[in-house]
């Protein structure tokens, strides 16, 4: 593969492109111009509760920022996302008794918003700084100080909520060098700011952890970590068969197999896999339709591949049975496509 697989699973709740997506539209950007070669459409997008996988949200931080020419736009993005916008996890958080367990909760559930990082809070001794811990699950490539700027600003945010004030003795260290606009951190981050750290990581003094939270209601947190647990079930359910046969569908270049061959693949019958598949909301077809059109993506503005050469790493028997298939997706030519997002790049 020319990139980790992962970046083709299901990433991120569609929520946080749709207030990226309203940050700009405020700013004037064309929404659908910044979808373009997604796979997404503004009308879509704002309909859809289905995850993103990291390539979409990789081409829309991308586009996005060519747009804006904003580099600190993830700053931006962190300190605009409200507590709601999290569902059940935020819910859970506020309503928790104190810091500390508002921290715990957010690192059980935070993979219901995203698979990109995963929190933990690691409690130091009384008088000591504790740390808030985000570790970079895949590699995040060229959009990783956006997405950590703001996970960091979103945590800050939250914690703040919970307390009713601003926490000038938090400290914040960032596993990249100062970028060109770190001046900009104090804008949204009181305390001190580091980087060149190990992982993304928030020290707060020990003592603040046992700080009860302004919004604490058990009953409330009672409930919302329900809905939250029911998530994680259904987030490891529609993460097994369905995610086994994608991750094989993306390890093929060129002979793509069949129902049986993958069956076979699985240990399990035809009859067996169709069910399954059947259960979760999807099919045999769809997910292979879904790989390749993910691929054909990447491959159009990610590679100088000829057409052709797509074609048969993608398993198609010649150039024009494909570019059928991706003009019955995106409604252009493969050529199209292309000199579409060479211009674009060009131009912003």
């Amino acid at each position: 593969m020319l990139y980790p697989p992962q970046w083709l699973e299901p990433a991120f709740h569609p929520t946080y492109a749709r207030l990226l997506c309203t940050l700009l539209r405020v700013r004037g950007v064309d929404i659908e111009a910044l979808l373009a070669g997604t796979g997404l459409s503004s009308v879509g997008l704002q309909d859809s509760y289905c995850r993103l996988n990291f390539i979409q949200i990789r081409h829309i931080i991308h586009a996005a920022l060519r747009f804006t020419e904003l580099p600190s736009l993830g700053l931006t993005l962190g300190a605009a996302t409200q507590a709601a916008a999290h569902g059940a996890t935020g819910y859970a958080a506020l309503a928790a008794k104190d810091v500390a367990q508002a921290m715990d909760l957010l690192g059980r559930y935070a993979k219901l918003r995203t698979s990109t990082l995963d929190l933990r809070l690691v409690q130091g001794r009384e008088g000591d700084m504790s740390r808030i811990l985000m570790r970079e699950q895949f590699d995040l490539d060229d959009v990783r100080i956006f997405i950590c700027e703001s996970a960091l600003v979103v945590i800050v945010r939250l914690l703040e909520a919970m307390l009713g004030q601003r926490l000038p003795q938090l400290e914040y260290r960032f596993p990249y060098p100062a970028p060109a606009w770190a001046g900009e951190y104090a804008v949204h981050l009181d305390g001190k700011c580091s980087f060149d750290a190990a992982c993304l990581e928030i020290r707060l003094p020990s003592e603040l952890l046992h700080t009860p939270c302004l919004t604490a209601d058990p009953q409330a947190c009672a409930s919302a970590c329900k809905d939250c647990e029911q998530g994680l079930v259904q987030l490891s359910h529609n993460s097994d068969i369905t995610q086994q046969v994608r991750l094989r569908f993306l390890n093929c270049e060129g002979d793509y197999p069949d129902s049986s061959a993958m069956a076979a693949a699985l240990n399990m019958s035809v009859r067996t896999l169709i069910r399954k598949l059947h259960q979760h909301g999807t099919s045999f077809q769809i997910l292979r339709d879904e790989s390749r059109k993910e691929l054909a993506q990447w491959y159009l503005q990610n590679t100088a591949y000829p057409i052709e050469r797509i074609a048969e790493r993608l398993g198609y028997q010649d150039a024009s049975n494909f570019s059928r298939c991706f003009r019955r997706w995106f409604g252009v030519t493969p050529k199209q496509a292309r000199d579409a997002a060479a211009a674009l790049t060009t131009c912003i």
